[in-house]
């Protein structure tokens, strides 16, 4: 009978601290609900201490929240971190400003997703050892610097889209920076994205790491001939496309598809045409990634959707904003919106006034009655 105690009382000591981590993880995944992107902030072409205080400021922060968000995503550039062959960070300075935002968020009731956000040469680098390496040390820095941080409001998101097409290669590299981290902090909770883009199919093909302590996450914008219509960067049609409806049909796309030069971007318009795209349509792709997380036991966020305002009619972005957010809802999804205040975003933002966008946060199911802000010394 002792011997029997024994071993029960010794699987429940390995079992348990899993099992601690699973629930930590999800329970800080429900906190999670509504959240916006703050692009551009600490990831930018400008990454000098005024930028910092002036693109975006403790007014936003509470504006943010006074909208109905609870949490907010900073993308932070690797140059504000390290450079290879530093021992330590390369900007104390720009640490202390990012600290300084980070507490600004926290003191206004706002969650915070710390993300690396690298551009296109850093991601290539990781195809090399060398550049995983200074990967995996950027998160040593940052989780050192972090470690004893609010452990319930600021999280861990390894990367934005890491474009590592090989779903193994990357599952291995975030693997290895899981436990580099681990080492070091092993109290705040990591988000894990999928390889590639971080797409649906990108999540589908991701299996769990073996730390419990994890979110998993993934970004949604399909249909792109309707959320990047115009967009001049991603795929060559996007730029020819305007004024795109949703949902649409081909017949209703027809105008349209006259005034798109070329056979593949006409091609692909009329795919989006005939996808019968809508809230049903949305919302069976967003099923998969919901069975994908509840077959494996692990809670999964959505961190960015939405759709490229400077083109897209408004009442049809207000629709497919709100069938995204409401099939991710529907399946206790956590969101972040893409963005606040660039070209994807729910205000307008100038020298001297924050505007949100009503119709934006009604289709976010938010507060649709925000006022405008005033800004001071920008």
């Amino acid at each position: 009978m002792k011997a029997r105690w024994f071993l029960l009382i010794s699987l429940f000591s390995i079992v348990s601290p899993a099992l601690l981590a699973q629930s930590v993880a999800f329970t800080r995944a429900a906190s999670l609900e509504h959240g916006i992107n703050l692009s551009g902030w600490f990831n930018g072409p400008d990454l000098s201490g005024q930028h910092f205080e002036s693109f975006t400021n403790a007014t936003d922060l509470k504006a943010i929240h006074e909208m109905g968000f609870d949490f907010v995503r900073i993308g932070i550039s690797p140059d504000l971190i390290e450079r290879h062959g530093q021992a330590g960070p390369a900007h104390p300075d720009d640490l202390a400003q990012l600290d300084r935002a980070v507490q600004e968020a926290l003191d206004n009731h706002l969650a915070v997703l710390l993300c690396v956000f690298p551009n296109d040469e850093y991601k290539h680098n990781l195809a090399t050892e060398r550049g995983v390496d200074d990967f995996v040390q950027l998160w040593r820095i940052l989780a050192a610097h972090f470690a004893s941080s609010d452990h319930d409001r600021i999280f861990y998101e390894l990367i934005n889209e890491p474009e590592v097409p090989d779903p193994y290669r990357w599952m291995g590299i975030q693997a290895s920076v899981d436990h580099a981290i681990r080492q070091i902090d092993t109290d705040h909770t990591i988000i894990a994205p999928g390889a590639n883009y971080d797409s649906i199919p990108d999540l589908l093909q991701l299996e769990p790491l073996s730390d419990a302590n994890v979110i998993y996450n993934f970004h949604f914008y399909e249909p792109y001939q309707f959320t990047h219509q115009g967009a001049s960067w991603g795929a060559d049609d996007w730029i020819f496309y305007k004024s795109i409806p949703y949902p649409a049909t081909a017949s209703e796309l027809a105008d349209q598809m006259k005034n798109v030069p070329g056979d593949l971007a006409r091609y692909n318009l009329y795919l989006y045409g005939i996808g019968d795209w809508n809230g049903e349509t949305i919302a069976g792709r967003i099923n998969f990634a919901a069975s994908w997380a509840r077959e494996r036991n692990v809670p999964l966020i959505c961190n960015e959707f939405g759709a490229y305002r400077e083109t897209a009619d408004p009442a049809s972005r207000a629709r497919w904003i709100h069938d995204v957010r409401s099939a991710l809802e529907a399946n206790h999804i956590g969101w972040a919106m893409w963005d606040y205040r660039g070209n994807f975003g729910v205000v307008t933002r100038t020298s001297t006034e924050i505007t949100p966008d009503d119709d934006i946060l009604k289709a976010l199911g938010l507060n649709a009655d925000a006022k405008p802000v005033a800004l001071t010394g920008q």
